[in-house]
């Protein structure tokens, strides 16, 4: 990753400012859950309507390099399973319809489901040829053998984002989880020190919003923004040091009433007055317009993603590698950042987008500057447990102080 020496906050509203004439940014997401995680309490918050989803602008028709020939793979087909709604009607117009177009090949998509993948592999009965994941899950997949490697004499890596670029899974798009507020009810926050800036609710008194935070309830993330709050450096951050994160969530527990599972939680309660900050995703937060009521910053958000993955054993994994290698090519890439505000994985895409979106998008040079990549094989070695004392912890609480 670049550098991170520079302070860099642009805000959603300090962007609509500046871009007043652009376009409205409203985007719909289909992240994927964390499947493993337990449920928690729901919060209460008023109906929010969300803007539909518009284009910051329209898709790139120019054919992809090399991919010129509509006949090179004329008569096959290709099973995709993705996520539906508006994240994989991008998907269509920005990945499997071109693709279709400019190599002759037929895509059919399916309802995304990795433990149905699981048995397809495990009954050799594999029908899938493709599937979008969490990046954090091709590690333990691939570990157990329900993974194709990537053959990256196909995917041309060279313009990837190296992160995203793994063994057996390349980079569809990223996310960012980023400290997101009220600017009704806080000023605006620099670092996750002052996310983590509060003062614990007085027993038998009603909790002030400007204190309450939101968290996700997974470990994931959760463990390095404490650690961050409490002045390790993004460079310092792997291996985590986890008795020291867990210190300082001792220290937030308080003032967190919800560990969220659904995404659009932190932001609702955000925009209804409930919460002075939350952790969330840039997509969520999209997702609801240009609100006044909420704004984000970027500087120690954690960059994630989806990616392409290939079933062990599918049926038409040489389609597939090729079609991994088009849809992470720079227009298809660009053409997905063009209607939903993922970043792209090729930085190559970046001229092909409007400047003024740039700083909506998690992986341009200006945000990539200032996050850190969520580390795949730390959380791939270490999730099972340090998930389960993170499960057991928000059960239990803080230990009594001494």
């Amino acid at each position: 990753m670049p550098e991170r020496n520079r302070p860099h906050r642009l805000t959603r509203r300090t962007f609509a400012v500046g871009a007043a004439a652009s376009a409205t940014l409203a985007a719909l997401t289909a992240c994927v859950e964390n499947s493993d995680s337990q449920s928690t309490p729901t919060a209460t918050v008023p109906s929010t309507s969300v803007a539909e989803p518009t284009p910051t602008q329209g898709t790139i028709a120019s054919p992809v390099p090399a991919y010129e020939d509509a006949t090179k793979w004329l008569g096959r087909t290709l099973s995709i399973a993705t996520w539906g709604g508006d994240f994989e009607s991008a998907q269509g117009e920005a990945f499997f319809r071109p693709f279709e177009a400019q190599t002759g090949a037929q895509i059919q998509t399916k309802n995304a489901d990795i433990a149905r993948m699981i048995d397809q592999v495990d009954t050799n009965a594999v029908t899938w040829d493709l599937m979008t994941i969490e990046m954090g899950r091709v590690l333990s997949l691939a570990r157990e053998g329900y993974l194709t490697p990537i053959d990256y004499n196909i995917v041309d890596k060279t313009p990837l984002i190296p992160e995203f670029a793994l063994q057996h899974g390349v980079g569809m798009a990223c996310y960012s989880t980023v400290i997101v507020y009220s600017p009704a009810l806080v000023a605006q926050p620099a670092t996750w020190s002052d996310f983590w800036n509060v003062s614990p609710p007085v027993e038998g008194e009603a909790s002030d919003p400007a204190q309450v935070r939101t968290l996700p309830h997974t470990a994931v993330g959760t463990l390095e923004f404490a650690l961050l709050a409490d002045g390790v450096s993004v460079d310092d951050l792997y291996p985590l040091d986890v008795e020291r994160a867990f210190a300082n969530l001792n220290r937030i527990y308080p003032n967190v009433p919800v560990w969220y599972e659904d995404g659009k939680l932190p932001i609702e309660m955000t925009i209804a007055g409930q919460a002075g900050m939350a952790a969330g995703w840039n997509v969520r937060v999209d997702q609801f317009g240009e609100d006044e009521a909420i704004d984000m910053i970027w500087d120690g958000g954690m960059i994630a993603g989806d990616a392409w993955v290939i079933p062990a054993g599918a049926p038409n994994a040489d389609v597939a590698m090729d079609f991994v290698n088009f849809a992470t090519r720079a227009i298809p890439s660009a053409n997905f950042s063009r209607l939903v505000p993922y970043g792209p994985v090729n930085l190559n895409s970046f001229p092909l987008i409007r400047e003024d979106h740039h700083p909506l998008l998690p992986t341009s040079p200006e945000n990539l500057d200032v996050q850190f990549i969520q580390n795949w094989n730390w959380w791939s070695d270490n999730l099972e447990e340090v998930q389960a004392r993170f499960n057991q912890w928000i059960i239990d609480g803080p230990p009594p102080a001494e």
